[in-house]
């Protein structure tokens, strides 16, 4: 029962998505940290953790299924223990993998501000030029290099 109930709750936070949209279409993988990492080296580096942390966690899990009756029912406290730091590991590995993507999103919102910054100060300098003209909607005025009026 405690296997089939640690089972369930390690898949619960395992599988559930990090985020509600796919990452697939992100174009700005390339951005870099201030510590010089990219997101891709530093997902790697967090799934490869991930990826050991899960073999333990099923090897302790073997162990545990393999166990009689019996000293499950004696051992349950050690048990309940093992299984328990690996319910706040995989709960901290998943605060680790939000903390990522929270960090490469707001590297990402920084650079768009950034633009959208120069797109007003361009824009509120065209309109400065733009202040003092004055369109006729019934006449157009062109004027043509080299024509005197």
């Amino acid at each position: 029962m405690m296997g089939d109930l640690f089972l369930y709750v390690i898949t619960s936070i395992l599988f559930t998505p990090l985020t509600s949209c796919s990452l697939e279409g992100m174009e700005n993988d390339k951005l870099i940290a201030p510590d010089g990492m990219g997101i891709e080296y530093r997902l790697k580096y967090l799934v490869d953790r991930t990826a050991d942390d899960i073999k333990v966690c099923s090897n302790v899990c073997d162990a545990y299924m393999k166990k009689r009756p019996l000293a499950k029912a004696l051992m349950s406290p050690v048990w309940d223990a093992k299984l328990l730091c690996f319910i706040r590991l995989f709960a901290t590995r998943r605060k680790e993998f939000e903390f990522e993507l929270t960090l490469h999103t707001s590297r990402g919102v920084d650079t768009a501000n950034a633009k959208l910054d120069v797109i007003e100060e361009t824009t509120r300098s065209l309109n400065e030029q733009f202040v003092y003209s004055h369109f006729c909607p019934n006449r157009a005025l062109i004027l043509v290099p080299g024509w005197i009026l």
